[in-house]
């Protein structure tokens, strides 16, 4: 199939899904993007809409209206079998206008919309979603959002695309210090500095604990001076942000992967985490409890408060057994449901299904 995917370039979720597609499946894929970033296999054409000097712009609602007639005049070139829209109100929406068919829609978060997201970008979700053949999520708590705002239970595809289990393996827990890994982006609504100053409280109980808190965005000096202010930066390591291929070396040193954040998709930092052996302490949300049952192969944090965090970051220290129980309960987990190989082949069948006009 020729696959055109009207993305984030900036995306890593956009690289590993488009690199996947041209270089294992050996599809013809074609990635258009308003931003310009590397990482992509030389096997995927990209293409940029606008001028050079606005691609490391943030896009806007403007942008995505006023980007149509350039995407229409690029498909036109392209031809491609499937267009895939990422993200519903963004480029979903874009694609929508567009009039391309067959399109897919894909819904990343776990809300599509909040109760306080806008007019407007309620309506740039429930044009996309009219527009699509197929709407393609993540999770079954995402269908259930897709589908309040308008989408046919028949058009839409559950499955997500899993993570790469021969990269992701599994390490003996024995010899790993007691370190406390963080992988999601510094930005604010991600909370990384509570799961730091958890650390911090967590040292005053276990003072083996130490932490890998990996990752950039505009919290990063916020985050330094955390460290410097209760005197833990000589026991955090802040790598900057890792490149997928070097982050399983990170993860098969640390003992616990943390994530605070509040809602989530399917997070693919938790499962490269717990396909690594780490035992993950992660807010109690819809997507986790989806992977994660509270006291049996994980934990799972109501409270996200450093306090409540570093309970739990004690609780696990504490109880060997059950860490070692979860190690091998995740393993069978993402080997069942998040094995890369395996669904990217289902994703394939149904947008093959989609371009040959079955359902």
């Amino acid at each position: 199939m020729r696959i055109c995917f009207l993305a984030d370039a900036g995306s890593w979720n956009t690289k590993i899904w488009a690199n996947y597609f041209a270089d294992v499946l050996e599809h013809d894929v074609h990635v258009v993007s308003d931003r310009c970033f590397g990482g992509f296999s030389r096997s995927v054409t990209m293409h940029q809409i606008g001028d050079l000097k606005d691609l490391m712009r943030p896009p806007s609602k403007l942008g995505y209206v006023l980007n149509v007639p350039t995407v229409r005049r690029i498909l036109a070139d392209i031809r491609p079998d499937i267009l895939v829209g990422y993200r519903v109100p963004s480029n979903g929406y874009m694609g929508s206008r567009t009039g391309f068919h067959p399109l897919v829609v894909v819904a990343q978060g776990q809300h599509v919309v909040a109760p306080g997201d806008s007019i407007v970008r309620r309506m740039f979700v429930r044009k996309a979603i009219r527009g699509a053949d197929l709407v393609h999520v993540w999770a079954d708590h995402m269908a259930d959002d897709v589908a309040e705002m308008g989408a046919p239970r028949e058009k839409v595809f559950v499955c997500p695309k899993g993570i790469d289990l021969d990269r992701f393996a599994t390490a003996p827990l024995d010899g790993r210090e007691y370190t406390v890994i963080a992988t999601r982006a510094f930005h604010r609504r991600y909370n990384v500095d509570v799961i730091l100053r958890a650390v911090a409280e967590a040292r005053a109980r276990v003072t083996d604990v130490t932490a890998i808190i990996a990752g950039r965005g505009e919290t990063a000096e916020a985050l330094g001076r955390i460290a410097d202010d209760f005197d833990i930066a000589g026991h955090v390591l802040f790598p900057g942000f890792v490149l997928n291929e070097e982050l399983p070396g990170l993860l098969t040193k640390s003992q616990i992967y943390v994530s605070a954040v509040p809602t989530d998709g399917v997070s693919s930092s938790l499962l490269e985490a717990v396909a690594c052996g780490c035992f993950p302490i992660v807010a109690d949300n819809r997507a986790n409890r989806q992977w994660i049952e509270d006291g049996r192969n994980g934990l799972l944090v109501a409270d996200l408060t450093p306090r409540s965090y570093a309970d739990a970051i004690v609780r696990a220290w504490e109880d060997y057994p059950l860490r070692e129980r979860a190690a091998e309960l995740n393993r069978l987990m993402v080997e069942d449901r998040a094995d890369i190989a395996k669904n990217m082949r289902k994703i394939e069948s149904r947008y093959r299904a989609l371009v040959e006009g079955g359902v």
